[in-house]
C-alpha cells in the first residue's frame, strides 16, 4: 500500500504541475488573442487626417476676388464693383458706368497694373 500511496502522491503532483502549466497557457492565449483583436480594430479604424474639404463646383459667383498671402498682403483684386467715389453730399457711391476691373499690386502695396487701363497708373517695369 505504501507504494500505491507513493504513486498516487506522484500522480497528484504531476497533475498539479499540469494544471499550473495549463493555466499559464490559457492566460498567454487570452493575452495573445486580445493583442490580435486590438491590432485588427486599430487597423480597421480610419486614420485621423486633417484635410481641407475640396469644393467641386461648376460655377462660382462673387462680386470681388482678392488674392492675398498668409500675412494678409493683397497681390491682386478682381472686382465688378467700380472704384467708389464721393457724391456731392460726401457719400460713397459706385457709379454704374464703370466696368469691372483687375488690379495688381507690388510688394509695398502700390498699384502697378490695372485692366482696363487707368491712365493715372505708371506702367509696370
Amino acid at each position: 500500500m505504501n507504494s500505491s500511496q507513493a504513486n498516487l502522491d506522484l500522480l497528484a503532483a504531476r497533475v498539479q504541475k499540469l494544471e499550473v502549466s495549463n493555466h499559464r497557457w490559457k492566460l498567454l492565449s487570452a493575452l495573445l488573442l486580445l493583442s490580435i483583436v486590438s491590432v485588427v480594430v486599430m487597423g480597421a479604424k480610419p486614420a485621423d487626417r486633417i484635410e481641407l474639404p475640396i469644393i467641386h463646383a461648376t460655377s462660382v459667383e462673387a462680386q470681388q476676388f482678392v488674392l492675398k498671402n498668409e500675412n494678409g498682403r493683397v497681390f491682386a483684386v478682381l472686382t465688378t464693383n467700380p472704384t467708389p467715389k464721393l457724391d456731392h453730399n460726401s457719400r460713397w457711391f459706385a457709379p454704374s458706368e464703370d466696368p469691372a476691373t483687375l488690379r495688381f499690386y507690388d510688394e509695398e502695396g502700390h498699384l502697378i497694373w490695372t485692366a482696363p487701363p487707368d491712365h493715372t497708373v505708371v506702367p509696370a517695369r
